[in-house]
């Protein structure tokens, strides 16, 4: 996210207030997490944007910072940074802010906050970097890669009831993410896209509520997200692509008003997200517990969007400090997004007719900003707890790809990837403190 106001106000409003108080009213703490991974498959191109037949610390490796201030009996300020894989570029690290908030209880049921937070969207949100808390190598990308930013910056209310031995909590938040799209392109399209990855800054705008309830062997989540999206460049996303005929039975879909035949491209500044996630946790036996979360994502403005659905399901049984898991996890787009993708990439013009070639490299670029999915995978893993907050983890998964992935990297020149599957061995430590 490269728009720093909100953060530098916060900051000041922070340092303020700290230097307004006596040295004893101040309670400073510390802590720190990270992850050192690495990731290879069995194949030649790349999935999850770094993972390959060559292999890549980069998919999972990060480090972490959190500093912690009581500014008053009722006031506090939390700031952590994060260096891990950058949102901008590839085979690069970023440093980023991945919390920075002041926090005000009026009274212990109530928690206002102010500044970069997370969003409440998936059963695991506020640990999500923190690999030495979870069992698994990382969390499923079926799941954990639906919305295009983790962080917002804006204003969230808490409000917690206590039941008994339960705990409910409910979560209500507004606010703003500028952040980076990652889009592939097999070929590209000269000069205006290049082939490989292309990077698309975006700004996202967010409304929702989390309700979560906390019982001694259960954690629930459920939630409802209101999101609307823009490119900070003021591009325009098409609501339907128009067919132009040049012959019976021979045509094409026009991407572009640039392209001088046929209709006017309809085209939308915003698209609205509304987003439903629902998870549990439960442990069910003494040494036994499974988990499993799940997402629509309905996409509005377009029929180019990313419609999906995705989840998981992972069993856990743990043997004193050795926990095995299997985890079984699926996104798929609709099928009218699917139709879509199809449609664009599976009948090119014959590049006999002048100026074929660049009208079915427009069709496939715009295919592959549709950011459809079709796979579900398979994971057997385990972790190795040595000592409190220490992790050591390694996973095979076999991932099936159906009729395409935004997940996978398609060479240049190469036909769309599908019906085939890869394998991804992984393995990781990490810890906390």
């Amino acid at each position: 996210m490269k728009n720093n106001k909100p953060l530098r106000a916060l900051a000041a409003a922070a340092v303020a207030a700290t230097v307004s108080l006596p040295a004893a009213a101040l309670d400073l703490s510390w802590s720190g997490f990270g992850t050192l991974g690495w990731a290879q498959s069995n194949r030649g191109w790349a999935v999850e944007r770094s993972i390959d037949r060559g292999g890549s610390a980069e998919r999972d490796t990060l480090v972490g910072l959190q500093l912690d201030a009581r500014l008053a009996e009722r006031w506090s300020a939390t700031l952590q940074l994060k260096a891990a894989e950058s949102l901008e570029r590839d085979h690069r690290w970023d440093v980023t802010p991945a919390w920075a908030f002041l926090a005000w209880r009026p009274d212990d049921d109530w928690l206002l906050r102010a500044g970069r937070m997370r969003l409440p969207l998936y059963l695991y949100s506020e640990i999500l970097d923190v690999g030495a808390t979870q069992d698994m190598v990382r969390l499923p990308t079926e799941m954990y890669s639906i919305a295009p930013s983790n962080e917002f910056d804006g204003l969230s209310a808490t409000r917690t009831w206590a039941l008994g031995d339960d705990e409910l909590s409910l979560d209500a938040y507004g606010g703003r993410a500028r952040t980076t799209a990652r889009f592939w392109a097999r070929d590209g399209l000269a000069p205006a896209k290049p082939a490989g990855a292309n990077f698309v800054e975006v700004e996202v705008h967010a409304v929702g509520a989390a309700l979560t309830l906390r019982q001694p062997d259960t954690l629930w989540r459920a939630g409802m997200h209101h999101v609307r999206t823009a490119q900070t460049d003021g591009s325009r996303i098409p609501v339907t692509l128009p067919w132009v005929e040049l012959a019976p039975g021979v045509g094409f879909y026009k991407t572009d008003d640039s392209i001088p035949y046929g209709p006017p491209v309809e085209a939308v500044s915003t698209i609205t997200n509304l987003i439903f996630t629902l998870g549990v946790e439960h442990r069910f036996a003494a040494h036994w517990r499974v988990a499993a979360e799940y997402a629509r994502d309905i996409q509005h403005d377009t029929e180019l969007g990313s419609n999906t659905s995705g989840g998981y399901v992972a069993l856990f049984r743990e043997f004193g400090a050795l926990t095995p898991y299997l985890a079984w996890s699926q996104l798929r787009s609709t099928r009218g997004t699917r139709d879509w993708y199809r449609r664009l990439t599976a009948h090119p013009l014959p590049e006999s007719l002048p100026g074929a070639g660049p009208i079915n490299a427009a069709q496939r670029l715009t295919a592959e900003t549709i950011w459809a999915a079709d796979q579900r995978s398979v994971a057997l893993g385990a972790s190795w707890t040595p000592a409190p907050g220490h992790k050591l983890k390694a996973e095979w998964k076999r991932t099936a790809i159906g009729q395409m992935s935004r997940l996978v990297d398609t060479p240049a020149d190469a036909g769309t990837i599908h019906d085939t599957h890869v394998d991804v061995w992984s393995i990781n430590y990490g810890f906390a403190f």
